[in-house]
Protein backbone atom coordinates (compact mmCIF):
# COMPACT_ATOMS: atom_id res chain seq x y z
CA UNK A 1 0.00 0.00 0.00
CA UNK A 2 1.38 3.40 -0.99
CA UNK A 3 0.85 6.35 1.33
CA UNK A 4 1.50 9.75 -0.16
CA UNK A 5 2.21 12.72 2.09
CA UNK A 6 -0.58 15.25 2.51
CA UNK A 7 -0.26 18.55 0.71
CA UNK A 8 0.30 21.39 3.16
CA UNK A 9 2.22 23.82 1.01
CA UNK A 10 2.18 27.58 0.64
CA UNK A 11 -0.04 27.29 -2.43
CA UNK A 12 -2.74 25.34 -0.59
CA UNK A 13 -2.73 27.91 2.24
CA UNK A 14 -2.77 30.80 -0.21
CA UNK A 15 -5.74 29.36 -2.07
CA UNK A 16 -7.62 28.77 1.17
CA UNK A 17 -6.95 32.35 2.28
CA UNK A 18 -7.76 33.84 -1.11
CA UNK A 19 -4.24 35.25 -1.64
CA UNK A 20 -4.10 35.25 -5.44
CA UNK A 21 -0.47 36.41 -5.76
CA UNK A 22 0.75 33.47 -3.67
CA UNK A 23 -1.65 31.09 -5.39
CA UNK A 24 -0.22 32.05 -8.79
CA UNK A 25 3.26 30.82 -7.90
CA UNK A 26 4.54 28.17 -10.24
CA UNK A 27 6.41 25.43 -8.41
CA UNK A 28 8.32 22.57 -9.98
CA UNK A 29 7.86 19.40 -7.94
CA UNK A 30 10.22 16.47 -8.42
CA UNK A 31 9.32 12.86 -7.70
CA UNK A 32 11.75 10.10 -8.59
CA UNK A 33 9.94 6.85 -9.44
CA UNK A 34 11.86 3.63 -8.95
CA UNK A 35 9.22 1.33 -10.43
CA UNK A 36 8.24 -1.51 -8.12
CA UNK A 37 10.71 -0.27 -5.49
CA UNK A 38 8.67 2.87 -4.82
CA UNK A 39 9.26 6.58 -5.20
CA UNK A 40 10.99 9.47 -3.52
CA UNK A 41 9.43 12.90 -3.53
CA UNK A 42 9.22 16.14 -1.58
CA UNK A 43 7.07 14.75 1.24
CA UNK A 44 9.35 11.86 2.10
CA UNK A 45 12.46 14.02 1.82
CA UNK A 46 10.95 16.70 4.05
CA UNK A 47 9.99 14.02 6.57
CA UNK A 48 13.60 12.78 6.59
CA UNK A 49 14.93 16.32 7.05
CA UNK A 50 12.58 16.89 9.98
CA UNK A 51 13.57 13.56 11.55
CA UNK A 52 17.17 14.74 11.33
CA UNK A 53 16.20 18.08 12.89
CA UNK A 54 14.06 16.69 15.74
CA UNK A 55 15.56 13.24 16.30
CA UNK A 56 12.00 11.94 16.36
CA UNK A 57 9.62 10.44 13.82
CA UNK A 58 6.65 11.59 15.89
CA UNK A 59 7.84 15.22 16.09
CA UNK A 60 8.68 15.27 12.38
CA UNK A 61 5.26 13.92 11.47
CA UNK A 62 3.56 16.38 13.79
CA UNK A 63 5.33 19.31 12.15
CA UNK A 64 4.08 18.05 8.79
CA UNK A 65 0.52 17.69 10.08
CA UNK A 66 0.41 13.90 9.95
CA UNK A 67 -0.35 11.29 12.56
CA UNK A 68 2.32 9.31 14.36
CA UNK A 69 1.16 6.14 12.57
CA UNK A 70 1.31 7.78 9.14
CA UNK A 71 4.83 9.06 9.79
CA UNK A 72 5.96 5.58 10.91
CA UNK A 73 4.44 3.97 7.81
CA UNK A 74 6.23 6.45 5.57
CA UNK A 75 9.55 5.79 7.33
CA UNK A 76 9.06 2.06 6.80
CA UNK A 77 8.31 2.73 3.13
CA UNK A 78 11.38 4.96 2.81
CA UNK A 79 13.57 2.27 4.34
CA UNK A 80 12.23 -0.37 1.94
CA UNK A 81 12.97 1.62 -1.22
CA UNK A 82 16.75 1.22 -1.02
CA UNK A 83 19.08 -1.67 -0.12
CA UNK A 84 20.23 0.12 3.03
CA UNK A 85 18.03 1.96 5.57
CA UNK A 86 17.82 5.73 5.42
CA UNK A 87 16.29 6.17 8.87
CA UNK A 88 17.40 4.35 12.03
CA UNK A 89 14.71 3.94 14.68
CA UNK A 90 15.28 3.46 18.38
CA UNK A 91 12.49 2.01 20.48
CA UNK A 92 11.27 3.88 23.55
CA UNK A 93 12.55 3.24 27.01
CA UNK A 94 13.38 5.25 30.11
CA UNK A 95 15.00 7.92 27.92
CA UNK A 96 12.37 7.62 25.21
CA UNK A 97 12.81 6.51 21.63
CA UNK A 98 14.23 8.41 18.77
CA UNK A 99 15.29 8.30 15.17
CA UNK A 100 18.06 9.63 13.00
CA UNK A 101 19.14 9.59 9.40
CA UNK A 102 21.88 7.19 8.49
CA UNK A 103 24.88 8.46 6.54
CA UNK A 104 23.26 6.92 3.46
CA UNK A 105 19.99 8.71 4.32
CA UNK A 106 21.78 12.06 4.48
CA UNK A 107 23.39 11.30 1.11
CA UNK A 108 20.01 10.46 -0.48
CA UNK A 109 18.46 13.70 0.86
CA UNK A 110 21.44 15.70 -0.44
CA UNK A 111 21.23 14.11 -3.89
CA UNK A 112 17.46 14.68 -4.08
CA UNK A 113 17.91 18.37 -3.19
CA UNK A 114 20.67 18.63 -5.83
CA UNK A 115 18.28 17.21 -8.42
CA UNK A 116 15.68 19.82 -7.40
CA UNK A 117 18.15 22.69 -7.79
CA UNK A 118 19.39 21.43 -11.17
CA UNK A 119 15.84 20.96 -12.45
CA UNK A 120 14.72 24.38 -11.21
CA UNK A 121 17.71 26.04 -12.85
CA UNK A 122 17.19 24.20 -16.14
CA UNK A 123 13.46 25.00 -16.30
CA UNK A 124 13.37 28.54 -14.87
CA UNK A 125 12.72 30.33 -18.17
CA UNK A 126 10.00 27.90 -19.22
CA UNK A 127 8.30 28.04 -15.81
CA UNK A 128 8.38 31.85 -15.95
CA UNK A 129 6.78 31.79 -19.42
CA UNK A 130 4.07 29.40 -18.28
CA UNK A 131 3.38 31.48 -15.18
CA UNK A 132 3.03 34.65 -17.25
CA UNK A 133 0.30 32.88 -19.22
CA UNK A 134 -1.88 32.41 -16.15
CA UNK A 135 -4.88 34.69 -15.63
CA UNK A 136 -4.34 37.64 -13.29
CA UNK A 137 -7.28 36.56 -11.13
CA UNK A 138 -9.29 33.41 -10.87
CA UNK A 139 -12.94 34.29 -11.03
CA UNK A 140 -15.39 32.37 -8.92
CA UNK A 141 -17.90 30.69 -11.16
CA UNK A 142 -21.46 31.58 -10.38
CA UNK A 143 -24.48 29.40 -10.90
CA UNK A 144 -26.04 32.04 -13.18
CA UNK A 145 -26.11 31.24 -16.88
Amino acid sequence: MRIAPRRHGKQAKALAQGNQDEARQAVLTIRVDFGECGNLGPGKVTLMELISKHGSISAAGKEMGMSYRRAWLLVDEINQIFRKPLVEKQMGGSGGGGARLTEFGRDVVSRYRSIEVAAATATAADIKALKSSLPRQRHAQSGAA
